[in-house]
């Protein structure tokens, strides 16, 4: 054991239980998450863009910025109670070493909110100032982004612990770390397509009311959702070159599972190139959620395999906690539930923009 490692705290309840609870709202926590950064992207693109359809839909995708925040923020809190319950001897320490850079994503994402708000409801004056609030909170959620990612590589980097007797005044990163820019580049590239797919599913829902808007929202949101696909493989690619050989091997044939995963998950991004380029918005959305979900589990493995020799499950002493587990089961249930709710009300304030804007035009025709 590494002596920089302190001892692991006491589970309240079995590793497979909170490890198994993990990989169910982390994979939606990051789907939210693309949603957010990435459809927040392709407003400022579509912005650019001075044809009607592209104005009336980037309007339509600003009303779904605030819910698409709360729901991702929400999951990502459940996720990181369970990742600092069952990584505490790792998370901590990672998270002290750029303790300032932590702290400060706090401010930062209530910055975003507010910005997020005040393009939904603000007066017209922000209105003509939305390309400035929106590059700017696409900025600061990147930003965040990039703490995150650091955070996770400093979790598995035990040797760069040292540097704390050094500099202890927590503004250590791990710039040095090779998979660090790949990983960052990952996340970016799949918010971007989880935009993308976001955008599409919006305009699937805008046919119903406006079918030559839902069809351009369609096209739109399957053709980035195509092209970010293709470089986040590359990048991908360029992540798992990255990895120390031990754990490259086993992501190519030295593990099973491992490998299996990693070839789950290129014949989904390969079957989700095909189907966004047949236009099956509901087969990719589909195909993207499981995807999410397989990379989680490799990204689990990832973990295990850096920290081998480290983190030891079985190891870990369980105190169970019945009655807190069943409140938490309870909570989670009405949680998703509510959530389900608010992604459907994220989707409802572009129908209505469109019924709005549909009958100014009519009257104004009249």
């Amino acid at each position: 054991m590494n002596p920089l490692v302190p001892s692991a705290d006491i589970l309240p309840a079995s590793w497979p239980l909170l490890q198994g609870l993990l990989l169910i709202v982390f994979p939606l926590h990051l789907l939210a998450m693309n949603g957010l950064l990435g459809t927040a992207m392709v407003v400022l693109l579509i912005r650019r863009r001075r044809n009607r359809p592209s104005r009336v839909l980037a309007k339509q995708l600003t009303g779904t910025l605030p819910t698409l925040m709360a729901v991702t923020i929400n999951l990502g809190v459940a996720s990181l109670l369970f990742s600092q319950t069952l990584h505490g001897q790792f998370f901590y320490p990672g998270a002290i070493l750029m303790g300032r850079f932590w702290l400060a994503i706090i401010p930062l994402l209530m910055a975003v909110y507010a910005g997020l708000y005040a393009l939904d409801l603000g007066t017209e004056r922000l209105a003509a100032r939305s390309p400035l609030l929106t590059s700017l909170a696409v900025v600061l959620l990147m930003i965040v982004a990039f703490i995150f990612t650091n955070n996770q590589t400093l979790i598995l980097n035990l040797q760069r612990w040292a540097a704390y007797f050094h500099a202890d005044g927590g503004t250590l990163l791990n710039l040095g770390d090779p998979t660090l820019l790949p990983r960052y580049l990952h996340f970016v590239t799949a918010a971007m397509a989880g935009g993308g797919l976001f955008t599409a599913l919006v305009g699937a829902r805008l046919t119903r009311s406006e079918p030559r808007l839902g069809a351009y929202a369609q096209k739109l949101g399957l053709q980035l959702l195509r092209r970010m696909t293709l470089v986040q493989m590359g990048v991908g690619m360029l992540f798992l070159w990255q990895l120390p050989q031990s754990i490259r091997w086993q992501m190519l044939g030295g593990s099973l599972p491992a490998t299996g995963l990693l070839v789950t998950a290129v014949s989904l991004a390969l079957a989700l190139l095909a189907s966004s380029a047949q236009g099956l918005t509901s087969l990719s959305a589909a195909l993207l959620a499981v995807q999410v979900f397989v990379m989680s589990g490799l990204r689990e493995m990832i973990r295990h395999a850096s920290l081998k020799g480290q983190l030891r499950p079985a190891d870990m002493p369980v105190v169970w906690q019945e009655g807190g587990l069943m409140l938490f089961v309870l909570v989670l249930l009405v949680g998703m539930t509510t959530i389900g709710w608010l992604v459907r009300q994220a989707v409802r304030p572009a129908e209505n923009a469109v019924r709005g804007e549909s009958e100014q035009n009519r009257a104004f025709r009249l």
